[in-house]
Order: C-alpha cells, then sequence, then structure tokens
C-alpha cells in the first residue's frame, strides 16, 4: 500500500454533455465511483472523492473549494487535504483505470515539483496522474489568474514525465453514447 501519496478521485463535475451524474454510472454492475473508490483503496492509505455528493461506504467526501471551477479546483482541494504530500488523481469518467497503471504512475514518490501523467497515443491525460507538493503553489497562481485547465500547469512544470498508457485504461466517458461503447465492450 502506498502512504506517501493521496488518491484523489475527482468527482465534482456537472456532466453537462452526459446530463446526470456520471458517478452514478455502472459498468460490470458497479457504479464509476465504487470502482474507481475501490481500486484507489486497494493502492493508498488515503483515499478522498472531491466534489459531488456521493460518496461510498466507508468513503471520504470532501468539498471543492471552489465548486463549479473544474478539475483545478478539485486538484487543489485534494492538495489542500494533502498538506504536502503527492496527490494522485482521477476523474470519476475513467472507470477501467487499472491498479497496474496507477502505480506505475505513483511510484516512486513525487516530491517538489514532479509531475507523473498518463498519455494515450502522443496526447497528455493530466488528469491521470501524481503531482508533487510543490505544484500546489503554481497551480493556485494559475488558478487565480483565471485559468481552469489542469493541462496549463504542465506549461509552466520542468519536471513532467509522461507515461504511456493503453487507450482502453483511460477511457473518459462523457456522453451516452460513450458509455454504451464501454457496456458494449465490457458489459452492464
Amino acid at each position: 500500500m502506498i502512504s506517501h501519496t493521496i488518491g484523489a478521485i475527482l468527482a465534482g463535475g456537472s456532466s453537462s454533455r452526459m446530463g446526470r451524474d456520471k458517478s452514478m454510472l455502472v459498468i460490470e454492475g458497479i457504479s464509476f465511483l465504487d470502482r474507481i473508490h475501490d481500486t484507489f483503496c486497494d493502492i493508498f492509505t488515503e483515499v478522498i472523492v472531491c466534489g459531488g455528493s456521493v460518496v461510498p461506504p466507508d468513503g471520504v467526501l470532501i468539498a471543492d473549494e471552489m465548486p463549479g471551477e473544474g478539475p483545478l479546483g478539485g486538484l487543489l482541494s485534494a492538495m489542500r487535504i494533502a498538506r504536502g504530500r503527492p496527490v494522485f488523481i482521477s476523474p470519476v469518467d475513467v472507470p477501467m483505470l487499472t491498479s497496474e497503471i496507477i502505480q506505475s504512475l505513483a511510484e516512486p514518490v513525487a516530491t517538489g515539483t514532479i509531475v507523473r501523467i498518463a498519455r494515450v497515443d502522443g496526447r497528455d491525460q493530466p488528469l491521470v496522474g501524481v503531482y508533487g507538493p510543490g505544484v500546489e503553489s503554481f497551480a493556485r497562481s494559475r488558478f487565480d489568474s483565471g485559468e481552469r485547465a489542469v493541462l496549463g500547469i504542465l506549461d509552466v512544470i520542468e519536471d513532467v514525465a509522461r507515461v504511456e498508457i493503453d487507450s482502453d485504461a483511460v477511457f473518459n466517458v462523457n456522453t451516452e453514447a460513450d458509455h454504451m461503447r464501454l457496456i458494449d465492450r465490457y458489459g452492464p
């Protein structure tokens, strides 16, 4: 189990393209939130759900520090709770994320301003990865200047590692069609 890093599930989104709460969508008989939470709990000694209104049994829900401000607000909320420890983030709508992928990104410990993110087919996936504690000041500065994209943090951080990942494992479910593609492949 990893104790040096906090696992944070970003669940505070509005699900505007989906039209309903993505954390409650089901794949293989389990909700997205429960599935990701179970995977995180197998890896991290401390797991939090950032935002949203649903929490798994024995889960810890923290309110978004800045509700409605996107994943950067969720990352900042998680970093506040982490108190100087690295934070591994994943959005709730990436239900096929595996323990192996999480561990490949979370180890070794991300110190200082180290960022280690997933990359799929040459495209950065900044919402699946670990952020060292030194990133908080960069993230806060970008947030205070009106920026809301986590991807923008990568422009100002020098130590960004990108780990090529299988695209199925970080398949992002944004629409009903995406959800149906996942069900067709893995079952309801």
